[in-house]
């Protein structure tokens, strides 16, 4: 049991740091993409990320977390072996589906979104769906038996090849050699030079472990039952925040030339607005990092055992959750600035951060209740809910709060599954693992934490004028006094056990260093 146990927290954090890393080198790429092409360029880059979004989430994040728990219920290698080719032929035929009518109806998507001129990005994209069965699949396995280097070394090699093409795409339009069309169209097409990479790697993986070598065991393979609703919830609810990107998509532009902005100017608040995506993206990694270790611990003959551990990775995660919002809402014009030159729309950018907490809680509280059959039609429904939702918000809020109103609908949006999910276990919280005095604490430090950090940036801005250069030199200064305010008062607060500092990375240093008992 303990064995297990430190193999899933270290998975955990082998995937998280190769994620973070990831994610991190996802945010960096956007500066000299946004600086070379500038906020019309990046919003036409930008644009149909959200299809490379649901790509993204079906390779990396959703199908592994539940192809993972499936394998972790198979007995014998044979079943695993027999599962592995099922798994694979059938999200081939969805895979070349999908890739099939993203081709087709391109001219028709690049319309709705605002710029015909869009359908050749479109095509790109839709060829990494062609991948998914290599990635999903094998991901799924490895995760299923805590093997998390081989996901996260692709991974990262997926990222790298993906933006060493989208820079190079960049700096060939720097120098006149490319339309700002086809600059797009080549950098949206680094997803699937990326993806071979990542599939390379990870078949090459499954080689070397060769796991599937006969043995004298029945197949028998074993499926929970309303596992096909289950892996729905698990796709859509790990990808939430690439729904409301999709509607922003098909929505914005129209929205805010409603309002009175002409296209160009309209292109450009969408490309500052779509700043935010990387920040998010990395801001949730934590959470589905954490939930990629937690899910193969869900297997009914488990779950008991493992009840307490998945309780403390749950509230560790919700704590990190909490520090990454507050910290980036509190820096929000400094890290604009860092990042993308200037200041220009930090107030819905800020709002926009809410996600990272908001998200986090869904993907946790959803995790641990999957196999809920019961209840799951109405996770269902309340995340459909939350679709119409945020387009209504859209409409009301765009035209006249601009992307501070996409911001705020979105916000608003994942709210109602938040609220929703916590409304229908109302009599059962103590299946969620996370009670209402924890996320009181947790919340209440973040404020308390981000209050600090922000009067503390107010007070070096009046002296300092905000620059890219100072951008730099506030953040190293205030985001270490803002991870030291919040482990300070984490401590006098007791808002962790021992035990659950233990799970941070070098956690057993930091109990010394604190003298946390």
């Amino acid at each position: 049991m303990r064995k297990e146990t430190s193999r899933a927290i270290q998975g955990t954090w082998i995937l998280t740091i190769a994620s973070l890393f990831s994610e991190l080198l996802s945010a960096i790429y956007r500066i000299p993409l946004q600086n070379i092409v500038g906020d019309r360029g990046y919003f036409i880059y930008q644009q149909v990320y959200p299809i490379y979004g649901i790509f993204s989430v079906l390779a990396l994040s959703g199908l592994p977390v539940v192809i993972s728990k499936v394998f972790a219920q198979q007995s014998g290698i044979n079943a695993k072996s027999e599962l592995m080719k099922r798994t694979f032929i059938s999200l081939m035929i969805i895979s070349v589906l999908i890739t099939a009518s993203l081709w087709i109806a391109a001219h028709k998507l690049a319309f709705f979104m605002g710029d015909p001129n869009l359908y050749h990005e479109v095509r790109a994209v839709s060829l990494t769906f062609l991948l998914i069965p290599f990635e999903a699949s094998i991901r799924g396995y490895f995760q299923s038996e805590l093997i998390m280097e081989p996901s996260a070394i692709s991974q990262i090699s997926e990222q790298l090849v993906r933006i060493i093409v989208i820079i190079g795409a960049a700096m060939m339009f720097g120098r006149g050699l490319l339309s700002e069309y086809q600059m797009g169209t080549i950098a949206n097409g680094g997803a699937f030079v990326g993806g071979l990479f990542a599939v390379i790697i990870l078949m090459i993986s499954l080689f070397i472990k060769r796991p599937f070598v006969k043995d004298d065991s029945n197949i028998g393979l074993k499926f929970e039952k309303g596992l096909s609703l289950e892996i729905v919830l698990i796709i859509i609810f790990t990808g939430i925040t690439i729904f409301y990107q999709f509607i922003d998509s098909f929505s914005m532009l129209r929205l805010l030339m409603k309002s009175g902005k002409s296209l160009p100017e309209a292109e450009i608040l969408k490309g500052i607005f779509d700043r935010a995506q990387p920040l998010i993206q990395l801001g949730i990694v934590i959470s589905l990092s954490f939930v990629s270790a937690i899910m193969p611990q869900l297997k009914s003959n488990k779950f008991d055992n493992n009840k307490q551990l998945i309780g403390k990775m749950m509230r560790v995660c919700l704590w990190l959750a909490t520090a990454e919002t507050a910290g980036l809402i509190s820096l929000m014009p400094i890290v604009n600035t860092m990042l993308f030159t200037n200041a220009d729309g930090s107030f819905a950018l800020g709002v926009y951060m809410l996600s990272i907490v908001i998200v986090s809680g869904i993907n946790l509280l959803i995790a641990v209740t999957s196999s809920d059959n019961e209840k799951n039609i109405i996770k269902l429904l309340i995340f459909l809910v939350s679709l119409v939702a945020k387009a209504v918000l859209n409409v009301v809020l765009i035209p006249h709060f601009h992307i501070v109103g996409a911001a705020l609908a979105t916000v608003l949006s994942e709210l109602v599954i938040l609220v929703g999910l916590l409304i229908i276990y109302t009599g059962d919280r103590k299946n969620l693992l996370i009670s209402g005095e924890f996320t009181f604490k947790v919340l209440s430090l973040g404020l308390f934490m981000a209050l600090c950090i922000r009067a503390l940036e107010k007070f070096m801005t009046h002296y300092l004028p905000l620059t890219r250069g100072s951008s730099v030199l506030i953040n190293l200064i205030l985001i270490p006094i803002g991870v030291l305010i919040y482990l300070l008062m984490s401590k006098a607060w007791k808002v962790l056990e021992k035990s659950e500092w233990e799970i941070l990375p070098m956690g057993k240093l930091i109990i010394k260093i604190m003298r946390i008992k």
